[in-house]
């Protein structure tokens, strides 16, 4: 990796595109939350579009390199995703890297119809990596949802508890109970011996890519990671999306790949163990900063609790 030097503000430093090889008035942002991941749509000389994407503050070299392995696996497969074009670049502790563009645009709207036609197309995404997680196995720091908590193993649910109650004593109580809850109900009906491969981590209808009423690619694989089928499914906001999953079972079948029946009956306990996990997520981002969202973290619990079997 090369160093870049300081990062400026208000875009990407100077020093990243030169060592990228990339002229300042080429790039056009597209999105730059401090902190996040950030990216900017950057021409070349020959006229070709490429995204300089900048990354998270927690992504290290070990957690790029695995999306990177996963983006690289799809492009040589057929598929249009932002498979990386350069090397990384370190500016700051911030890394950057220039990636392929994906073309097209989310759906306006997605109308049942169109939900079926994702469902399809996360079917054929995961026809293409089947068989990537024994090349390269789990992502660093990462677990499938039936696992853990959460998919991230560094995170402390004991501490987490004890800011939240301290924060919120009923709240407390409350995520305390889901999670129980949650775990019980994964033990009940084995979720230990569901089957993982590397999943996209995010296939909500803004990271998939139309043209024409033609799948035209899929973006941010930034959570890419060993897991589930029925994680992906609910990652994907399959329950509010029901021709989703009926377009994915159309198409998993076609393929010859069906959902087992032990993944058919943990689509509903493992979208409710996503739920919990979303609130320990919350709760640790408010035991790190100090401020807790008590609305959101009560949103994700209820959304939980109130999730179909």
């Amino acid at each position: 990796m090369r160093e870049a030097g300081r990062s400026g503000k208000g875009g990407p430093p100077a020093r990243v595109l030169g060592a990228l090889g990339v002229a300042a008035g080429t790039v056009t942002e597209l999105s730059d939350v401090p902190g996040a991941n950030g990216s900017w749509l950057a021409g070349t000389a020959e006229g070709e579009r490429l995204v300089l994407r900048r990354y998270h503050a927690g992504a290290t070299t070990a957690d790029l390199a695995y999306e990177h392995a996963v983006l690289r696996h799809l492009a040589a497969a057929g598929w249009a995703v932002p498979e990386p074009v350069s090397e990384l670049v370190e500016d700051h502790g911030l890394r950057y890297c220039l990636t392929r563009f994906v073309p097209g645009a989310p759906a306006a709207q997605e109308d049942a119809g169109r939900q079926r036609q994702r469902g399809g197309e996360l079917a054929r995404l995961h026809r293409a990596l089947r068989g990537l997680g024994d090349l390269i196995g789990q992502r660093p720091g990462w677990r499938a949802q039936h696992q853990g908590l959460t998919v991230h193993t560094g995170l402390d649910w004991a501490e987490c508890l004890r800011g939240l109650r301290e924060a919120s004593p009923r709240l407390g109580a409350h995520a305390a109970a889901a999670a129980a809850g949650s775990r019980a109900e994964l033990a009940a009906i084995g979720a230990d011996e569901l089957p993982v491969l590397v999943v996209h981590g995010d296939f909500a209808e803004w990271n998939v890519h139309f043209q024409r009423g033609r799948l035209a690619g899929v973006i941010d694989f930034g959570l890419t990671h060993l897991d589930s089928r029925p994680y992906e499914l609910a990652i994907a906001r399959g329950y509010r999306a029901p021709g989703l999953i009926a377009g994915y079972r159309a198409e998993a079948a076609r393929g010859g790949w069906p959902l087992t029946d032990l993944e058919e009956t943990a689509l509903g306990p493992v979208y409710r163990a996503f739920r919990v996990g979303m609130a320990a997520w919350q709760i640790s981002q408010g035991l790190r900063d100090g401020r807790y969202d008590l609305a959101r973290i009560e949103h994700q619990l209820v959304r939980a609790a109130r999730a179909p079997s």
